[in-house]
């Protein structure tokens, strides 16, 4: 069996204008004989050795192929849950910040509460302490 492979170029070193708007090309032909070249690298034994030895690559990689497959269908579920857990997380973490804003209110309003009771208790007593005044 022959090949035959075809290259093209054009002349480019052509001086006047001329001459290089009537470019001409040139084809060179070149004929391989490729049986040779098969027949000098493998032998018909070798063929089938070698198409063993892919036959059997071909089988681990696609018996990897399914493990990973399988693998990526296992996290893919495990994300799946992974963002559910996160969701209730999220809806867990509002419902607390919305907690904690009630109770810093409610710390604060208690705060003020007991300063002004603090404050009452303080003017109360400096009123007992007072001498009383008979009118």
């Amino acid at each position: 069996m022959k090949k035959t492979m075809m290259a093209t170029w054009s002349e480019s070193e052509e001086s006047s204008e001329e001459e290089n708007e009537k470019e001409v090309a040139n084809m060179c032909f070149m004929t391989i004989d490729e049986l040779d070249k098969v027949n000098s690298n493998f032998s018909d034994e070798n063929m089938h050795d070698v198409f063993e030895e892919l036959y059997e690559d071909f089988g681990k990689l696609s018996l990897k192929n399914i493990s990973l497959k399988k693998k990526i269908q296992q996290l893919e579920k495990e994300l799946g849950e992974v963002k559910e857990k996160f969701s209730i997380v999220e809806i867990s973490k509002t419902h607390l910040e919305k907690e904690n804003e009630i109770l810093r209110k409610k710390n604060e309003w208690l705060t003020s509460s007991l300063s002004i009771f603090s404050f009452r208790k303080k003017s109360f007593e400096l009123i007992l302490a007072k001498p009383k005044m008979c009118f």
